[in-house]
C-alpha cells in the first residue's frame, strides 16, 4: 500500500512588512543588496497575539470545510513547528481541541524547522502504511518573525510567517510517494539557533541585553541567530549531493521529474542549487517574493501554490527538498494524484483567536 496527498491548503497572515518599510529601517543601499540576493520584496508577518497555531488552524479548518471532511474521520494530527503555543503541552493537542477532532485521533508535535515538511510527510506516510491511522492531517506552521530582533538587518528582511495543511490518505492506485531521504549533520546545530529559548540557557535579564556585531546586526540571546555564510555553504555544497542520492534510491532521474521544489530560503541559494543540478527553467518554481522565507512551511506553501497556479497535473512527478537548521535535510518524490484537491479559498486567516 502507498499513500497520497489528497488535499492541501495554506494560510499566511494579513499583516505585511514591505520593502519600503525596511528601507526606512535599514537604508536603501542595504535593502537593494538584500533584494538582489534574496528575491524577497515583501513578507507576511503575524500580528501581536497571533501565533503559528492560529495560522495552522485556519489552513486546516478551510481544508476540512471545503472537502466536507468529518473531523471525526481524522485519526492522526501532526503539528510541525518550532514556534508552538506552549512548551507544555504539545500544540497539536491544542489544535486537536480547536478543530473538534475525535478522541481516537493521535496528536503530536514534530520540533523541526526548515526541513519539517518532508520529515512530517514521512512520519504520516509510515503510520498510514503501518495501519496505525487511515487519514492524516499534517500541519506545518512557523511564526519566526517575533523571534527576530527588529534591528537585525540580516534576518528581518528575509523571514515571513505561514502555515499549510496537508491531508494524506491510503492510495492503492496511481499517485503516491516514491520514497524519502532524511538526514542530519548535528555538528552544525549552532548555525541557526535561539540560544536562550529552552533549558540549556534560561532567560534572564542578561539574555535580554542587546548586542551589536561588527556588521551592524542587533540582537539578544533570546532572538534568532544565523550564521548566513555557513548555512549558504552547507546548502549549495551538500543539498545537490543529497538530491542525487535520493533520486538514485527512488530509482529515477531528473528526466523523470516534472517539477523540482526547493526550500525558499533565498533566490540566490535556490538558483545555485538548480544550476548545480542542471534543472531546466520549466521545472523550477519560486514563491518567496511576496511571502519571504517561511522556514519549515515554505515547501508546503510552494507545493500548494504550484498546484493553485496549474503547474501540477495528475500523473506529474514532484521532487521536493527542504533543508536548514539542525543542520538537517529531507527529500521526497511523489506522483501528483488525480484525487488531490487544492483549496482555492482566500489565503488569509480569520480572526486570530476565533
Amino acid at each position: 500500500m502507498n499513500t497520497a496527498i489528497t488535499a492541501i491548503h495554506y494560510c499566511v497572515p494579513r499583516q505585511r512588512l514591505t520593502h519600503d518599510e525596511l528601507i526606512e529601517r535599514f537604508g536603501a543601499q542595504h535593502m537593494e543588496s538584500i533584494l538582489k540576493m534574496s528575491g524577497i520584496r515583501e513578507r507576511r508577518i503575524v500580528a501581536p497575539g497571533e501565533t503559528a497555531a492560529d495560522l495552522a488552524y485556519w489552513a486546516a479548518r478551510r481544508l476540512l470545510d471545503e472537502r466536507q471532511i468529518d473531523p471525526a474521520s481524522v485519526d492522526l494530527l501532526i503539528f510541525a513547528s518550532q514556534t508552538g503555543d506552549y512548551q507544555v503541552p504539545a500544540t497539536a493537542c491544542v489544535l486537536h481541541e480547536r478543530l473538534g477532532l475525535s478522541q481516537n485521533c493521535a496528536a503530536f508535535d514534530i520540533g523541526m524547522g526548515c526541513s519539517s515538511y518532508p520529515y512530517s510527510l514521512s512520519v504520516a506516510h509510515s503510520m498510514l502504511v503501518a495501519g496505525v491511522a487511515r487519514k492524516a492531517l499534517v500541519l506545518v506552521a512557523e511564526a519566526l518573525t517575533p523571534c527576530i530582533h527588529p534591528q537585525d538587518r540580516a534576518l528581518a528582511p528575509l523571514f515571513g510567517d505561514g502555515a499549510a495543511a496537508t491531508l494524506l490518505e491510503p492510495a492503492d492506485g496511481p499517485g503516491g510517494f516514491l520514497g524519502f531521504l532524511l538526514g542530519t549533520d548535528g555538528s552544525g546545530y549552532r548555525s541557526i539557533i535561539m540560544p536562550a529559548s529552552g533549558a540549556r540557557m534560561p532567560r534572564s535579564a542578561e539574555t535580554r541585553i542587546e548586542q551589536t556585531d561588527e556588521t551592524g546586526i542587533v540582537r539578544t540571546q533570546e532572538h534568532l541567530h544565523m550564521d548566513g555564510p555557513a548555512v549558504f555553504f552547507f546548502s549549495v555544497q551538500h543539498i545537490p549531493k543529497m538530491i542525487r542520492l535520493a533520486l538514485e534510491r527512488f530509482q529515477c532521474t531528473l528526466d523523470d521529474v516534472d517539477l523540482v521544489l526547493l526550500h525558499q530560503a533565498n533566490k540566490t541559494m535556490v538558483d545555485q542549487i538548480y544550476r548545480v543540478l542542471k534543472v531546466p527553467p520549466e521545472k523550477r518554481f519560486y514563491w518567496m517574493e511576496e511571502l519571504g522565507n517561511t522556514s519549515g512551511t515554505s515547501t508546503a506553501i510552494l507545493l500548494a501554490e504550484a498546484a493553485r497556479q496549474g503547474k501540477l497535473q495528475p500523473g506529474m512527478r514532484v521532487l521536493l527538498a527542504a533543508f536548514g537548521n539542525g543542520l538537517s535535510w529531507g527529500v521526497t518524490a511523489f506522483e501528483w494524484s488525480e484525487r488531490t484537491a487544492v483549496i482555492q479559498a482566500p489565503i488569509e486567516p480569520g480572526t486570530a483567536n476565533e
